[in-house]
């Protein structure tokens, strides 16, 4: 299926895995920590708050244009077709009758 998302907590044996999977991946991941390692959390609770905050932070990070708006990029773009959209940025008045 397209555009699903899915959490849950995967249990080994020393610990859980916080599982996560993003409408852009095919299948679920674990969520890595430092040098790409997956993280091991000692109780099923643990890695359901993982869980639960690393679907609410994608989830809710600012997007605009389907640019991610951090570096300005976004806002360079967004300017430019704004400019091309205004007619060379010239500005058109609009009444409204």
């Amino acid at each position: 299926m397209t555009n699903r998302y899915a959490g849950y907590a995967h249990q080994l044996r020393r610990g859980w895995w916080a599982m996560v999977r993003f409408a852009k991946d095919s299948h679920p991941k674990p969520i890595m920590g430092e040098g790409g390692v997956p993280v091991v959390f000692e109780t099923e609770i643990e890695a359901l708050r993982a869980v639960n905050k690393h679907l609410l932070q994608y989830l809710n990070f600012p997007i605009v244009g389907g640019e991610v708006e951090t570096s300005g990029h976004a806002t360079v773009a967004r300017a430019k077709a704004e400019m091309l959209f205004a007619g060379g940025g010239r500005v058109i008045q609009v009444e409204r009758v």
